[in-house]
């Protein structure tokens, strides 16, 4: 099953590559052919070669890098309101997302108490996990 997934996930890069290159080649088309003469820019706003056929202003990939930190804030606040992991509905049980999720804080230098609060376990199996995943031994 999971190299069936594996297989659609490339299959489905490929397609978001093509589909970049046809809106690259198409935009360039565009930029190659201006409605009116441009005056000669400054050397922060020489256009940027890409591929060997495509120039794109400066100003313009500006604004594209603005939009996607714009978008990569709104996705941030998106994942900050949402809860890390779901909690087990039986009081005491601990699911193994958030055990794995605990692991990996562990070895990323997290402290025990951060780890319980991300996480939803007990400050008990957060310092275990600190001791045993940190890399602080």
């Amino acid at each position: 099953m999971n190299a069936v997934i594996g297989y659609v996930l490339i299959a489905l890069a490929i397609l978001n590559l093509v589909g970049l290159l046809l809106v690259f080649r198409r935009l360039g088309g565009v930029i190659a052919q201006p409605t009116r003469p441009q005056p000669a820019a400054p050397v922060a706003e020489a256009p940027v070669p890409i591929a060997g056929e495509l120039a794109i202003p400066a100003d313009a990939l500006a604004n594209m890098l603005r939009r996607l930190e714009h978008r990569l804030g709104d996705i941030e606040d998106q994942v900050r309101r949402q809860p890390t992991v779901s909690m087990a509905s039986e009081p005491g049980a601990t699911s193994d997302r958030a055990l794995a999720l605990a692991q990996r804080l562990a070895r990323q230098g997290a402290n025990p108490k951060d780890i319980a609060e991300t996480c939803g376990i007990s400050l008990t199996e957060a310092e275990l996990l600190h001791r045993l995943h940190s890399n602080s031994h």
